[in-house]
């Protein structure tokens, strides 16, 4: 047996890497290479058969992770699995000759957490991820004011979730490669994504809500995310992305559409402290808003950590679609509820019902006390249980009649 071991210099643009990877081969042989054209280097390696001396399974996540022995898979971590990625280095979990977003999904469970107890890996679930919920969020009957560009009159914003069967699970990541791409399309153009212009988005950490007053059309850009709302401040929540350097995630491909699906592949994920982002069971995946077009539709991959009686697991799904041609609507299912809507296909948020003012779905003393302080009211249709046009002690013995 001989150890091979070349010291890699690795340029992307104004990257550069220096990795060290050992592989054993069956003859003595020993050299040094130095500027390795990684993608002709990956070529070879793949050829000639390699076998990765790595053991993933053999060994525990903080044996893999925790590379410093800090008792911690923390930022150091990250650094190092970033800057290994798209490269033959030491993060190749899966032994595949090359680090790719395959061993970016094998980490990302791990991430923030101690080694002071015993880790194992967690173990894989079925049926938390349910699918997903496409809605169409707006419809823009006006031209709205842009940073860089206007939204026409006639276009159209969509919010895409996952649906998820458990209130503790979370989305960890939203991947793609060519075993598994992902691609999402439409026949129009994808407002506001990417960073060809100054302050475009891709995730929705790009978004910026201070310029939404002024440019209304912001609020509506194009941009990914893995439970963070863009209306909705989370100091502790961060969505990353990461792909091959060649066919980056933050470029349209040639066809305008948001597409992973290079064998190095690439992802959005979860870089924050990984606490559940739902509502209703439903995980806010990306927001879309279609210019000149009037389709959308696509196909991706999620990697959840799922929640069990007494620990945690991790749940794969792949080939998930969606299409605008099968949209849902979010809103209160409950015919007997103030709030129903007929249209509403998914139940979402919190129904109301007559007598309850505190909207905290029990009728009790709080909300006697609220009907009381409307008492004698002559324009109050919620509290006017009679319909009578004003509220008096009929509509009081009628909420008597709900109590309990």
């Amino acid at each position: 047996m001989c150890n091979y071991s070349p010291e890699i210099k690795h340029e992307s643009g104004f990257t550069q890497w220096h990795n060290l990877i050992t592989i054993k081969f069956l003859i003595i042989l020993q050299f040094t290479l130095d500027s390795v054209n990684m993608r002709t280097l990956k070529a070879i390696l793949l050829f000639i058969g390699l076998t990765c001396t790595y053991a993933s399974q053999s060994q525990t996540p903080c044996e893999w992770f925790d590379f410093d022995g800090d008792g911690h898979i923390g930022a150091n971590t990250w650094l190092y699995v970033m800057g290994q990625y798209d490269t033959a280095g030491e993060m190749d979990v899966d032994s595949s000759g090359w680090v790719n977003v395959r061993d970016l999904l094998e980490f990302l469970p791990f991430s923030g957490m101690g080694c002071f107890d015993e880790m194992d890996w967690y173990e894989e679930t079925a049926d938390h991820i349910e699918g997903l919920v496409l809605t169409e969020w707006e419809v823009h009957e006006t031209e709205l004011t842009g940073l860089e560009a206007n939204i026409p009159a006639g276009s159209t914003t969509y919010r895409l979730y996952a649906e998820l069967s458990h209130e503790d699970d979370l989305i960890l990541a939203v991947y793609g490669d060519d075993e598994d791409p992902l691609n999402i399309s439409s026949d129009g153009t994808f407002y506001g994504y990417g960073y060809g212009g100054n302050l475009g988005t891709v995730v929705v950490e790009d978004y910026n809500p201070t310029f939404s007053s002024i440019f209304p059309a912001h609020a509506f850009s194009t941009m990914l995310s893995c439970g963070e709302l863009p209306e909705v401040s989370e100091p502790s929540s961060m969505t990353s992305h990461i792909s091959h350097w060649l066919a980056p995630l933050e470029e349209l491909n040639a066809d305008g559409d948001i597409v992973l699906a290079d064998t190095t592949g690439g992802a959005w994920f979860n870089s924050g402290i990984q606490n559940p982002m739902q509502q209703d069971g439903l995980v806010f995946l990306g927001q879309f808003t279609i210019v000149d077009g009037s389709t959308l539709e696509g196909t991706l991959n999620i990697l959840a950590k799922t929640a069990l009686e007494g620990g945690e697991g991790t749940e794969t799904a792949s080939g998930l679609t969606f299409s605008n041609e099968n949209l849902d609507v979010l809103g209160c299912t409950d015919p007997a509820a103030n709030n129903f809507n007929p249209l509403a296909t998914y139940m979402y948020g919190m129904c109301t019902y007559p007598g309850d003012y505190d909207e905290d779905g029990l009728i009790t003393v709080s909300d006697l006390l609220a009907l009381l302080s409307f008492f004698g009211c002559e324009s109050c249709p919620e509290q006017d249980l009679t319909g009578d046009d004003v509220v008096t002690v009929q509509d009081i013995l009628v909420w008597l009649g709900l109590f309990g």
